[in-house]
């Protein structure tokens, strides 16, 4: 797990979580969101991992996360779609909606191909 330190302050954060554990580290959605923060102009993010946790349990990579965010660490959370937050879309819309108050901007990752600023982006 790569987790936000000081040198990376200022970087867009991915977020990921898997359950149950993924021993390759959801590396194709690792490798997406790369690819589509890069292909927005965004520089490579860091990437907290809670794998292994189910989204009933604490996740300490996104409390983590939440906490950079509140000291303005962090302005970016990448995410490949809410149920990374939880499967129950009131309760990550909730966790989103956190983020969000406390000064984040999540990008959820769109479609395979999709318009930004006029030019046509892959996801991955």
């Amino acid at each position: 797990m790569t987790t936000v330190s000081p040198p990376h302050v200022g970087a867009p954060v991915a977020y990921l979580r898997c359950y149950p554990r993924d021993p390759w580290e959801m590396a194709a959605h690792r490798n997406a969101l790369t690819a589509y923060a890069q292909g927005i102009g965004l520089s490579r993010p860091v990437v907290c991992l809670d794998n292994g946790v189910s989204s009933r349990e604490e996740r300490p990579a996104l409390e983590q996360l939440l906490a950079h965010v509140l000291a303005g660490a962090v302005r970016i959370v990448l995410i490949p779609g809410l149920w990374v937050f939880s499967l129950d879309p009131e309760r990550a819309r909730a966790i989103a909606d956190r983020f969000i108050s406390a000064g984040a901007q999540i990008i959820d990752l769109p479609g395979r191909w999709h318009e930004h600023e006029g030019r046509r982006v892959a996801r991955w």
